[in-house]
């Protein structure tokens, strides 16, 4: 994810690259473009090994789900952020809308302005989220630094349907988001529905967050390992799972940042090591 779904801008892959060699100069094995759950399977690293740690992040968009959103012009901000970082060539229109108000949001809405700016010699692209400006979660510099770059960032409205004509996106319908969180802080949006408002797109980009995908681990392990309320994955303090050779950490227990995804495997080794020496 730090080289898939941070911008080279925010993270330069030449940084990432030393990190790299360096873990590699320590003795560690990478065994690249092996997808877990077909070309291995966890039984298999099971089997193989006293302990495994998954740190697998969170790469699947969520989706708004309003009428319109299944077009072929609506795309996951995780999505994209990758084909950009690859080198591919992504859709890019003349009129983009971005939905979300987080760091990820930031990095779609800075990326596509750019790509923008070099195809058309200008930037149309605008950023909405539920959110308004003082309780959005991006980095306030992030905001700052959108903006620096033509962006225009329009929050606190909360999307309600995809216009489509003739087979094409016109635009993203909105309303008035007047509060977020209900006084007892959980997520429940309340909505102005007679203050609307309409942006004009080719193209609409969903970042509302990201979801794990944990297809890899099978029922025999899911069914040792404890779940929250909202289907988060539960640890103890050495990340280690209720199927206790199974250790995991990073954005898809804390985060998404990579400061909590460093903290999470070092203390997971302290774990793995107290794990396989019988004392955990």
């Amino acid at each position: 994810m730090m080289r898939y779904g941070i911008p080279e801008y925010r993270l330069p892959y030449d940084q990432i690259d030393k990190d790299i060699d360096y873990i590699l100069s320590l003795g560690v094995k990478i065994k690249y473009n092996v997808n877990i759950g077909t070309d291995i399977t966890l039984d298999n690293l099971r089997k193989d090994n006293d302990a495994v740690f998954a740190g697998t992040g969170l790469h699947l968009g969520r989706s708004t789900r309003i009428p319109g959103s299944d077009h072929e012009n609506v795309y996951f901000a995780t999505d994209l952020l990758r084909e950009i970082s690859l080198g591919n060539e992504i859709h890019v229109s003349e009129k983009i809308v971005v939905i979300g108000g987080g760091n990820v949001a930031m990095d779609i809405t800075r990326s596509l302005a750019r790509l923008q700016n070099n195809k058309f010699a200008k930037v149309d692209v605008t950023a909405t989220s539920l959110e308004s400006e003082d309780i959005m979660p991006a980095d306030r510099e992030e905001v700052v630094e959108a903006r620096e770059e033509k962006a225009i960032i329009d929050p606190g409205w909360g999307p309600t349907s995809i216009e489509i004509e003739n087979g094409k996106i016109k635009g993203l319908h909105v309303q008035k988001c007047v509060s977020v969180f209900d006084e007892d802080g959980r997520f429940n949006p309340k909505f102005d529905e007679s203050n609307t408002k309409f942006f004009e797109a080719d193209s609409i980009i969903e970042s509302i967050g990201q979801g794990m995908d944990i297809e890899y681990i099978n029922k025999e392990t899911r069914d040792q390992i404890e779940f929250d309320q909202r289907g988060r994955i539960q640890v103890n303090d050495y990340f280690q799972t209720g199927a206790k050779w199974l250790f995991i950490g990073g954005d898809i227990i804390q985060g998404p940042d990579v400061i909590h995804g460093i903290a999470n495997g070092h203390r997971a080794a302290i774990g793995i090591d107290k794990f396989i020496n019988q004392d955990g």
